[in-house]
Formats: C-alpha cells, sequence, structure tokens
C-alpha cells in the first residue's frame, strides 16, 4: 500500500466532529435544558405563589449588573485570543487567556458580593417564611451558573498552561476552541437569566 493510500485512510477514519468538541455540544445542550427547565419552574410558580401572597418581589443586587458588563468584556477578550492564536499571535494569545480569566475571577467575586447583598436584605435561600421562594429562585439560577463559570475557568487556565508550552497555535487550535466557545455559552447564558430575573422580578 502507497503512504497516499495510507494518509487517506486514515483521514477516513477520523471522525467529522472531535469527540471532545462533540462531548462540548451535548454538555452545552445538557446544562441548556436544566436552565430552562429552572426557568420553567420560575414562570409557573410565580402566578400562583402571588395569589397566595407567597411571592417577594425585589431588585437584583447591583452586583449582578456588575457581573453581566464583566461577562460582555471577558467575551470580547476570549474572542481576540481566539482570533490571534488563528495568526499565530502567541505572546497575545496569552496575554488576552489571562485577562479573560482574570475577568472570570472578577465575576465570580462579584457574584458573591450580591449574594452578601441579598443576605443583608434577608433574602436568602430559605427565609422566615418558607413557602416564599422567590428569592430562592435567584439563588439557584445563580449557583448553577456560578458553577459553570468555575468550569470555564478552570478551561482558561488549562488553555493558558498550553499556550505557555507553545502548544497552542494555527496549527494547534483543540483546546482553544474548546474554550472559546464553552466561554461563549457561559457568557450568553448568563445574560439571558440576568435579563430574564431583571423583568421578572
Amino acid at each position: 500500500m502507497s503512504n497516499s493510500s495510507k494518509v487517506n485512510r486514515i483521514k477516513d477514519q477520523q471522525p467529522a466532529v472531535p469527540p471532545a468538541r462533540l462531548n462540548l455540544w451535548l454538555f452545552m445542550l445538557a446544562s441548556s435544558m436544566l436552565f430552562a427547565a429552572v426557568v420553567s419552574a420560575f414562570i409557573v410558580h410565580r402566578p400562583d405563589a402571588e395569589g397566595r401572597g407567597a411571592w417577594t418581589a425585589f431588585d437584583l443586587p447591583v452586583f449582578f449588573l456588575y457581573s453581566t458588563i464583566i461577562v460582555v468584556a471577558s467575551s470580547v477578550t476570549a474572542y481576540l485570543a481566539q482570533k490571534n492564536a488563528k495568526n499565530d499571535e502567541l505572546a497575545a494569545n496569552r496575554n488576552l487567556l489571562l485577562v479573560t480569566t482574570v475577568l472570570g475571577v472578577l465575576f465570580c467575586i462579584s457574584q458573591y458580593l450580591g449574594w452578601q447583598q441579598m443576605i443583608r436584605l434577608d433574602l436568602t435561600f430559605v427565609n422566615a417564611r418558607p413557602e416564599d421562594i422567590s428569592a430562592s429562585y435567584v439563588w439557584v439560577i445563580t449557583a448553577l451558573h456560578f458553577v459553570h463559570i468555575l468550569g470555564g475557568i478552570a478551561l482558561l487556565i488549562a488553555t493558558w498552561i498550553s499556550a505557555v508550552r507553545l502548544n497552542v497555535h494555527k496549527k494547534s487550535m483543540g483546546l482553544m476552541t474548546i474554550t472559546h466557545t464553552y466561554w461563549h455559552f457561559v457568557g450568553v447564558l448568563w445574560i439571558f437569566l440576568y435579563l430574564f430575573l431583571y423583568f421578572a422580578q
């Protein structure tokens, strides 16, 4: 068998979509369904709770708005990191990955400060009236998203380490692409959740 035939055979055996990327899309689909279920429960439960006087309307903490601004900025830096990797601008790619990671940490801090603000307003997960779970929905939604953000930060750190080792460039974009895609996913997800909670409240 000629070398060209062997190469073509290897190419034919390669999956159309890399397994890691497929797993990522399946995970994002499952996560979307999870948040859709929680949002649907919120929509269905609220009218009944309001009818029983068991629903407290309140303004979202201002720190959640800061989180939204931070996540938009981090999406921009993640996009630029991806673009620089494709252009073999390796130093810029490393720096932008680091900036995106720092913004991710700042997002987590702003979420924590938002939770602290809710606690000071007695908007805890279980409050004095256990039947009133309006604040509980906010806690569940933001906490679930927080876990997803932590996963994104872990990916960013792993990609930055790989970039420092010069393993991220235009001929090796697998990990960078996965990180870029996932970070945009959690960013868009947060914007949707924030707008939903803001107008729902």
